[in-house]
């Protein structure tokens, strides 16, 4: 009883603080037009020839209308996703380590998948339903076959036939990873088994109908044909058009630029790398350890000086290219290096199961264009779990008591707190100048003017499209906030002041 109530305290603690933070994040870009009738518009369509993100448009049509329902939603997926990992690799030092990875979220990600409440309707919450789900089949890895069959009961079918469904009407790269996902369960079920569990097939069912559903909509066959005026398969052909993506976006925000991440599975594959070397009889094996150590190492000092050193847009295609090469390397490098420390740990398809993750959610970006950094939090995600399960393979006994102790937490709640106030002073300043420069055009309005300047707002690194400096994001701001049609806004960085 004492355990589940300082869990309860525990969530409910970070429930309020992550809250706190959320409350604070101002509607920007394509919020305005899902707050206003445009979005009211899209509904009515029913977003024909908009995407197939059903769910996910249900979710921000209500979350852009509500200040305090969006705070909740955003908390709530958040610390949920902190939830699914504990519940996968039940130890209570995980809870702590996914705030941390929270709070050391790259910030072009932050900004785009977390911060922006359109990006956060798709990206986070497709995520963080596809956790319940691999929370539920988790256990098939260690399970043997009477306890699977009490796990895998036949009432779990409806709900989990309702989630599939769910879990592919959000985001596109999400949608066709839960198909995988399902099958995948399936045939590993199957084969290791010889079962196949009816509330596996229903999650096949409904993720499989959910697919069907999204990609019947009349927009995909626009973008098919290019015939789309923001989204298309990008020209050149399928080969050329991977590449370009791939150099270009992929490879920076697939790996590059999760530093604090890189680095935590640095340390833990030094970690297995000495303590599985000496079961590595042949020289083969130990030769593409090392090499694959060596090559980890070199990608972490180099993704450390790139992301600090050089601004991501100045990066001259010499430099694109050579951290493209790279990041083909490290993942090679990180696949090859878990697998075979995996092999002689008995963690074999659970490390498996995560580097599979990792490559199938990033595979459809290839070929659709444009993509951006929100993209990258469901591999974010997926790249930390896969620190966490490699970080349960350890064990000596020394590591598995430091994280298991009061230091790690201590040190985790630390940072954690530390990240909070250094955001909260960031989000303060931004919900107090977007308070108040609404209130400034206002007042004009009321006086009656025709032409108001609009305050930028500070720290705009940290979020998406937050000022409307020209079409169509100064009608879908005037439209959110029932300003006049006709005022004209002008965006400038200082009010400009009457001289006496």
């Amino acid at each position: 009883m004492n355990e589940m109530k300082s869990k309860v305290l525990r969530y409910g603690v970070g429930f309020l603080l992550i809250a706190l933070l959320c409350w604070l994040f101002p509607y920007t870009g394509d919020d305005w037009a899902w707050g206003s009738k445009i979005g009211l518009e899209r509904l009515h369509l029913w977003f024909d020839n908009y995407n197939g993100r059903y769910a996910g448009n249900l979710i921000v049509l209500a979350m852009t209308r509500s200040n305090l329902l969006k705070t909740v939603i955003m908390s709530f997926c958040l610390i949920g996703i902190a939830f699914c990992a504990e519940c996968i690799f039940k130890k209570k030092w995980v809870y702590y380590a996914s705030l941390v990875m929270l709070v050391l979220m790259p910030k072009l990600i932050l900004r785009q998948a977390v911060v922006w409440t359109a990006g956060f309707s798709n990206y986070v919450t497709s995520l963080f339903l596809t956790l319940i789900y691999i929370v539920y089949i988790y256990p098939v890895f260690k399970m043997d076959k009477d306890k699977a069959s009490v796990r895998f009961r036949l009432w779990h079918s409806l709900p989990l036939l309702i989630l599939g469904i769910v879990n592919t009407l959000i985001v596109e790269h999400l949608t066709i990873y839960n198909v995988i996902l399902a099958a995948g369960v399936i045939l590993y079920t199957a084969v290791a088994y010889r079962k196949v569990f009816v509330s596996h097939i229903a999650y096949l069912l409904g993720s499989v109908a959910g697919a069907i559903y999204m990609f019947s909509n009349s927009a995909y066959h626009s973008i098919a044909n290019n015939q789309d005026g923001y989204r298309q398969m990008a020209e050149g052909g399928v080969i050329l058009r991977a590449l370009r993506n791939y150099v270009n976006e992929i490879a920076k925000h697939l790996c590059l630029n999760n530093v604090w991440v890189n680095l935590a599975i640095l340390i833990v594959c030094w970690l297995l790398y000495r303590q599985t070397k000496a079961d590595m009889t042949e020289k083969r094996e130990l030769f593409l350890a090392k090499l694959s150590m060596c090559v980890i190492t070199f990608y972490n000092v180099w993704a450390l000086l790139s992301s600090f050193g050089i601004a991501t847009w100045t990066k001259q295609k010499y430099l694109l290219h050579s951290e493209a090469i790279l990041t083909v390397l490290y993942m090679i490098a990180l696949i090859s290096l878990t697998v075979l420390v995996a092999a002689r740990s008995n963690r074999l398809w659970e490390i498996l199961f995560w580097n599979a993750a990792i490559v199938c959610i990033a595979a459809p970006l290839l070929v659709v264009n444009p993509i951006g950094e929100r993209c990258f939090f469901a591999t974010y995600i997926m790249f930390f779990m896969l620190f966490l399960e490699l970080a349960c393979t350890i064990k000596r006994d020394n590591v598995v008591q430091l994280l298991e102790g009061k230091a790690f937490s201590s040190t985790c709640v630390i940072i954690s707190l530390a990240g909070l106030c250094f955001y909260l002073n960031i989000f303060t300043s931004v919900y107090q100048t977007d308070r108040a420069r609404l209130a400034r055009i206002e007042k004009q309005v009321a006086k009656g003017k025709t032409s108001v300047e609009i305050l930028h707002l500070p720290y705009e690194s940290y979020l998406w499209t937050s000022t409307p400096e020209r079409e169509p994001w100064i009608e879908r701001y005037k439209l959110f906030y029932g300003l006049p049609e006709n005022l004209e806004l002008k965006a400038v960085w200082e009010y400009k002041t009457k001289k006496k």
